[in-house]
């Protein structure tokens, strides 16, 4: 294990399997301290022990949350927020493809509510310890999926014409604009927010959507990333020094790349914006 980051507290959700947990992995090898956010004790222990196996000494912990729920978010942020009163990066990497059409109890798609609304809603309560950080950092992880989305604000969040990719796609393109907005936001602060495709990994990824999309995803594992390989981009993002003035932007294979043009439009950001607070009550 190195020191490079010793001293530096990091957030990863999603962090129990794939991209998260071997961003986990890389953040706690060059020493950093790693809040590990998993919705399920055992996976998430057994995530800390594989990687304490690997990486002796390791600094993790556990904190648990289903993001798919605006209360738990809410939790979470508190617990968080207490613990660590500087996080110097949050990394909004837990996500999911949904199979049939789901709302949570709080009445939202569940891939709208766990893709977009919890990485808005925790992001904006973290944001008194990310910015007690002397150069903290936000990445969303997104998807080049987001290409093929939109934001319909009339059903946002509860389609009446449901698609698992279309419902992903949509999320995707979410973050982007969250992503954009935030930075416009927060221009003149030490913080920097970007967001990232991870390329196609080889994961559990999609094994809760439909029969033809788990089908793709396991006849195409032979080409695609390692977990370790995805999390490049997002360890790059949280670690290297070239990128800490670098806020706003959208990254693939470590370079900044142009997302889809819509995603460049600020009028929509920003309607966005004021539709999460909304959905998610959250009030600045």
């Amino acid at each position: 294990m190195n020191r490079q980051l010793a001293g530096k507290v990091m957030v990863v959700t999603g962090a129990s399997a794939g991209i998260g947990k071997a961003t986990a992995e890389a953040l706690a090898y060059a020493g950093a301290t790693v809040a590990m956010v998993c919705r399920s004790r055992e996976r998430g222990q057994k995530a800390m022990q594989d990687i304490q196996k690997k990486v002796p000494g390791a600094d993790l912990h556990l904190h648990l949350a289903d993001l798919s729920l605006m209360g738990n978010v809410r939790e979470l942020a508190q617990e968080l927020s207490s613990t660590y009163p500087v996080i110097d990066v949050l990394v909004n990497n837990a996500g999911m493809m949904p199979g049939l059409q789901q709302l949570t109890v709080e009445g939202w798609e569940v891939s709208w509510a766990t893709n977009h609304l919890a990485p808005f809603l925790l992001t904006n309560l973290l944001m008194d310890s990310l910015l007690a950080a002397p150069q903290g950092r936000i990445i969303n992880v997104t998807s080049e999926a987001h290409r093929l989305g939109q934001i319909d604000f009339e059903h946002a969040g509860m389609a009446k014409k449901y698609s698992a990719v279309t419902a992903y796609a949509d999320s995707k393109l979410a973050n982007i604009y969250f992503t954009y907005e935030l930075a416009r936001r927060t221009e003149f602060t030490p913080l920097t927010v970007n967001c990232l495709h991870p390329g196609v990994v080889a994961t559990n990824f999609g094994k809760t959507s439909n029969f033809f999309i788990r089908t793709t995803m396991m006849l195409g594992r032979l080409f695609m990333k390692s977990a370790a390989g995805g999390a490049q981009t997002s360890v790059y993002l949280a670690t290297s020094p070239e990128v800490e003035q670098i806020s706003g932007k959208y990254f693939k294979d470590k370079k900044q790349k142009r997302s889809a043009n819509d995603s460049y439009n600020s009028h929509i950001a920003r309607r966005l914006w004021d539709l999460s607070a909304e959905q998610t009550q959250f009030t600045s």
